[in-house]
């Protein structure tokens, strides 16, 4: 099927592929003709033409609700999202294109896009917020007693899993000053859970300030970092240090990115609770190497964690994403006053469901259930987890 109209003719000077039809040669054989998705197509290029990119915005999308696999009428959306400079939401539509192994030319113009994209993106904000059923908010074990010098004691309840709901708020921004000559990142963060139990209430804010550079064909930032945690209303942890980060495009699907963070974490002389161990269809894996030192032996570890996840727009506005997680910890010596060595196996799993098209003000709707098991070789790290968040998200 190929429109005729010459309004409809698909980013024929961006993308080089005016000719190219709504539905791919591949798609024909099991996607019938549609009248409407054509006349919404027609209706999208000609708002586009008329610079009227909300509405052009709006059809492009009605029309992958009905059907995600369109890959021209997502390139238009994603061009469409470059137009308005919503420069996450088009990154992910192009993402989202490249993944479906368009023609080498649109690959290349794809790959463009994306490069533009980053080049010129000076500033982001995100924020979301919900409330999160927890079966573990303390994270702590359920075992009824440990060892501690060859000897059993029972656990007080306090130090025990705990359940409860809490509400949470969050949010990230950055932006890129003094661009034109050397680009200074400045970044912030935060996040906040709240329970009726304020004992467990745990919230966090970090920033991070410094140069980036142009390198390799990709970007390169080195900056100063801080950060400061509280836990049951108190000072649990500041920690100040250094991050690098390096990103790249590496043809047409994958993206490289690296990354070094090196920090001297201050526990605040808090005794009552335990250090934290650490902070269309695409495809993503990742793996983090992490080496903590300390006076105490017992206290300092190596750490490995390997993860892969998997999400996919399947129409009607949802996106589907599944990632499951595997961390290996050993720690250098036997801990105090356990004589044993900590060695932990941690497994994590986690599915959401995001529905894009149900939006309040550029907010929308989110559900996510995540598991986690962590095995010890001491019983006081043992632990079982089952948490559900349902969230208001900004919308991509």
């Amino acid at each position: 099927m190929r429109v005729c109209c010459p309004r409809a003719l698909l980013l024929a000077a961006a993308f080089g592929c005016g000719t190219m039809p709504i539905v791919s040669h591949a798609q024909s054989a099991r996607t019938a003709f549609d009248p409407a998705i054509e006349a919404q197509f027609v209706e999208g290029m000609t708002a586009y033409r008329a610079k009227d990119y909300r509405s052009a915005e709006t059809a492009f999308r009605r029309i992958l609700d009905r059907d995600p696999s369109l890959l021209r009428v997502r390139l238009e959306l994603a061009r469409t999202l470059f137009m308005e400079k919503k420069d996450e939401q088009a990154d992910y539509q192009f993402r989202l294109a490249a993944a479906a192994h368009p023609a080498a030319v649109v690959a290349r113009n794809i790959v463009r896009f994306r490069q533009a994209l980053r080049a010129r993106r000076s500033w982001r904000f995100n924020i979301d917020f919900g409330f999160a059923p927890d079966s573990n908010i303390n994270s702590a074990t359920d075992k009824q007693s440990v060892d501690i010098y060859g000897l059993p004691f029972r656990l007080n309840s306090d130090v025990r899993a705990h359940s409860g709901t809490g509400l949470f708020f969050g949010g990230d921004a950055s932006v890129r000053l003094n661009r034109d000559k050397l680009p200074i990142y400045l970044g912030g963060y935060g996040h906040w859970v709240r329970y009726s139990d304020h004992r467990f209430d745990d919230g966090y804010v970090g920033g991070e300030v410094g140069p980036e550079f142009e390198l390799g064909g990709g970007r390169l930032r080195a900056t100063a970092t801080g950060l400061a945690r509280w836990y049951g209303g108190k000072p649990l942890e500041k920690s100040f240090g250094s991050h690098v980060n390096y990103e790249k495009l590496l043809g047409n699907l994958w993206t490289l990115g690296a990354a070094l963070l090196v920090r001297r974490n201050d526990y605040s002389a808090r005794r009552d609770v335990d250090r934290p161990l650490g902070p269309a269809t695409l495809g993503f894996a990742y793996a983090t190497v992490e080496r903590d030192w300390a006076h105490d032996m017992g206290q300092a570890f190596k750490r490995g964690s390997l993860g892969i996840g998997v999400q996919k727009e399947i129409g009607w506005g949802l996106r589907p994403q599944i990632t499951i997680d595997v961390a290996r910890q050993v720690n250098d010596g036997p801990l105090a006053p356990f004589g044993i060595t900590r060695r932990d196996w941690l497994l994590e799993g986690a599915a959401s469901l995001y529905k894009r098209d149900w939006n309040l003000s550029g907010f929308a709707p989110s559900v996510s259930v995540s598991f986690t098991r962590n095995r010890s070789t001491l019983a006081l790290y043992e632990q079982k987890r089952l948490r559900g968040e349902f969230r208001l998200t900004r919308a991509f």
